[in-house]
């Protein structure tokens, strides 16, 4: 029927109110500035097309550079111990290992202190201190990594050497944990992981905090008008709706600690050893990569790519987790 009327020339928003007018005005505008492209369109799209090339180029590049490493020493790469420059042969278990040891030790110390962060910050702090105490904390997120590496070092190496290590070398079984007292030299994966959770916290604590406001205020006072206290409806109501998005804000902090790289290979030690003693040295993927890239051979080069390769995937693989439960607890509270 529109098409008929539009066909023999009669318009019908003639016959609408004036607000309806209005809008029927906009549409049409709108319609007519998609359906004609101006040259910022071709600009955006041409944009486009040269960030996907540069990332497809990005990728492709290090792939290519990996081939030979992954054709032939695959295996090695993995699960070989040593790292033998400069013509290997190169083993990446210690890498892997001291990658997975302090992002996973750096994730529990932020997520425990993060969680109280985001309740606090939500539910505990008077509102006029609230955006103050917020900003702060992700201000954090605004300081080089190695300013971080320095203040590990500097810092919180000597104290940990002379306080912190004393102390946890009285625990039970701490042998066994943290290692032989006599070959603490200060650097250590605890270290690094202490760094790294101060490093991931604003990350943690920004996304989480936006998960647990958006929880739908009518369940919590519904259950304060049924007689829970305030920690109730915290542990009962608030943390079980906001799960799915906290485990998306794990995932994305465990993300950026696997990746961090200057803080790391200051304080972490450098030392490629396949070892499980909290306070000796060791070292991560991207730490190694820094450290060991500038006097590299070709042979020792491809070994390095097929470590950022693996690096790679690990993030990507956390990130598209991360994404996903984010988006899920947005559908689950109806929050676009």
């Amino acid at each position: 029927m529109a098409d008929r009327g539009a066909d023999d020339g009669v318009d019908f928003t003639d016959l609408l109110p004036p607000d309806l007018q209005r809008q029927a005005e906009v549409v049409a505008e709108f319609n007519s500035v998609t359906t004609s492209r101006t040259w910022y369109h071709y600009l955006l799209i041409v944009a486009s097309l040269v960030f996907a090339a540069v990332s497809v180029g990005f990728v492709g590049t290090i792939l290519w550079n990996s081939l030979p490493e992954w054709a032939h020493h695959s295996r090695t790469l993995l699960g070989g111990r040593g790292w033998q420059a400069p013509i290997g042969p190169f083993g990446g278990l210690a890498m892997i290992v001291g990658t997975l040891e302090t992002s996973l030790i750096a994730l529990a110390l932020a997520v425990v202190i993060g969680i109280g962060t985001s309740i606090s910050i939500v539910f505990l702090i008077p509102r006029r201190f609230r955006n103050i105490v917020a900003t702060l904390v992700e201000l954090l997120a605004a300081v080089p990594s190695i300013v971080y590496g320095l203040w590990g070092f500097l810092v919180l190496a000597p104290w940990m050497l002379t306080t912190v290590n004393p102390w946890l070398n009285s625990w039970p079984f701490a042998k066994a944990i943290f290692g032989n007292p006599g070959q603490e030299f200060g650097t250590s994966l605890l270290l690094a992981s202490i760094v790294l959770a101060v490093m991931i916290l604003p990350t943690f604590v920004a996304i989480s905090r936006e998960v647990i406001a958006v929880v739908p205020q009518d369940l919590i006072e519904a259950s304060l008008s049924l007689g829970a206290t305030r920690w109730q409806v915290i542990r009962e109501v608030v943390l079980p709706t906001a799960r799915v998005g906290l485990f998306g804000a794990t995932f994305l902090a465990l993300a950026r600690a696997t990746g961090e790289t200057v803080a790391v290979a200051l304080v972490a030690g450098g030392v490629a050893n396949v070892q499980f003693h909290l306070l000796y040295p060791g070292t991560s993927i991207a730490a190694w990569i820094a450290t060991q890239f500038g006097e590299s051979s070709s042979t020792e080069i491809s070994a390095l790519m097929a470590l950022g390769v693996i690096l790679m995937i690990i993030n990507f693989g956390l990130s598209l987790i991360s994404r996903g439960l984010v988006n899920r607890q947005r559908k689950i509270l109806a929050v676009v």
